[in-house]
């Protein structure tokens, strides 16, 4: 590295970029953010004057500088493969948004090109960060609940407003829009992490309200996992809630539930009697310092994120997530939207070796 500290460029700086600033911040002993980038050069500018670096003009700038040892793009999704691969193929580290790329083709051209680069990467999928689903992992792993015969997620987001705008990129398929790309990835990330692959699925999609926009607001997928388990996952884009997700694993001797928006987040029921999850021995706080209020866990998620993607260097380890099962979560995204195309039932092929 060129320094003793980890030097991060951030490159796009849309409304995430503040809390993954703050995560490089949270590690400001190992890592600096020395540049920002976007389109917007006063928006850089800006960024450069509150957290400190200088501000490049573009992507192939902040890369053909040897002083970033590591970039971190938040980007909209169609930009997702040609940024990482110019990232990787300058030899830099690389964290970036999920979803990995905007099919799933191009997520196995980044994760070929980011093991040929011998680098580190990592997909900020904020999701295996998130302490109460931790912990429903460590439940799930004790045999606490037996074995998952049902699984249901669920993820609730307010995008009216930006879905409102004909200027926002998220408004058209051709752009890496679409609610099952932006949201699916996280529960189909879950399920790849929690419990496996999936066996065949059928989607349902449609726009419940008339926002100049092409894409669906509301969605379900349903299917069967290789497990043998069954699962739903609901989206919506048109929530009046703070933004939220849920989680139940349905087990032959108990259930998990997982509410980011409750407290306690994290229930767990075996037998049909109520457990004391914290007498586990667990880790249940939803957000650390920021406790279960609303949307302080998806910030600090994001904060942990980060730090891990900074150690994972310096300790040159993997990180905790497998980008991989973030590749294979596109995958599932692209099955369900020829599920809603060919109103069929769809067989999932199994996960592709080069994953």
């Amino acid at each position: 590295m060129s320094s003793s500290k980890v030097r991060i460029g951030i490159v796009g700086l849309g409304r995430i970029a503040r809390s993954h600033a703050a995560g490089y911040a949270a590690v400001a002993d190992v890592a600096e953010v020395a540049g920002f980038c976007d389109l917007d050069p006063e928006r850089a500018a800006q960024f450069g004057q509150e957290f400190g670096g200088a501000a490049y003009r573009d992507l192939d700038e902040l890369i053909n500088d040897p002083r970033i040892d590591a970039v971190d793009l938040i980007l909209p999704h169609n930009l997702h493969r040609d940024a990482a691969l110019a990232v990787l193929r300058a030899g830099k580290h690389l964290i970036m948004e999920k979803p990995l790329a905007n099919t799933y083709q191009e997520s196995v051209e980044i994760l070929e090109a980011a093991r040929a680069a011998g680098v580190t990467f990592m997909v900020a999928e904020n999701t295996r960060y998130v302490s109460a689903y931790v912990a429903a992992e460590a439940v799930l792993r004790r045999g606490v609940i037996g074995s998952v015969v049902q699984a249901r997620t669920a993820l609730y987001s307010h995008e009216k407003t930006r879905l409102s705008q004909p200027d926002f990129w998220g408004n058209s398929y051709a752009t890496g829009g679409g609610l099952i790309l932006d949201s699916g990835t996280h529960s189909f990330y879950l399920l790849k992490w929690l419990l496996g692959e999936v066996r065949d699925l059928v989607a349902h999609a449609t726009q419940v309200l008339p926002l100049a926009s092409e894409v669906e607001d509301t969605a379900e997928v349903i299917g069967s996992l290789v497990s043998g388990a069954s699962f739903s996952s609901s989206f919506t884009s048109i929530s009046e809630s703070p933004h939220n997700e849920r989680l139940e694993l349905h087990g032959t001797d108990g259930v998990i539930i997982v509410d980011l928006m409750t407290d306690p987040v994290i229930r767990v029921y075996q037998h049909r009697k109520p457990l004391d999850v914290s007498a586990l021995g667990l880790d249940v706080a939803a957000a650390g310092s920021h406790g279960w209020t609303p949307g302080g866990w998806h910030y600090e998620s994001v904060v942990t994120e980060v730090a891990d993607f900074v150690g994972s260097i310096v300790s040159v380890r993997p990180t905790l997530i497998d980008s991989a099962d973030c590749g294979y979560a596109v995958k599932i995204v692209e099955d369900a939207y020829r599920s809603i195309r060919t109103g069929q039932r769809v067989s999932v092929s199994p996960q592709e070796a080069v994953l």
